[in-house]
């Protein structure tokens, strides 16, 4: 199974993609490794730009790290969805904060 997955992901000859990085965050994790999120957009040849995110945990060795684990997922723009009502109620609610914290006035 691994080693199909793997002759999958070389298929998609991903060289010929350009890479736009939007953000890239990272925070120190497990035993000196590191968590990484990354999110942007791949650009192929048919000049078609997908948004993408991609985490990983680089795990540390002798020389430096390695990828531990990695998922990269293809995002989509979500659809715009209908509002749905509250509590069975459709209009909008009233919400007074009073001077006593935790409390909370509704009309």
């Amino acid at each position: 199974m691994v080693q199909g997955i793997n002759e999958k992901i070389l298929s998609l000859n991903f060289k010929e993609f350009k890479a736009e990085i939007k953000t890239a965050d990272a925070q120190k994790s497990h035993k000196e490794g590191v968590t990484v999120l990354v999110t942007g957009c791949l650009t192929g040849k048919d000049n078609l730009r997908r948004k993408f995110a991609q985490s990983f945990f680089l795990a540390p060795q002798d020389n430096g790290f390695f990828v531990l684990n990695d998922v990269f997922r293809y995002v989509e723009d979500p659809e715009p969805s209908e509002p749905h009502p509250v509590n069975g109620d459709d209009g909008p609610i009233a919400v007074t904060v009073a001077s006593e914290p935790g409390k909370f006035i509704t009309k």
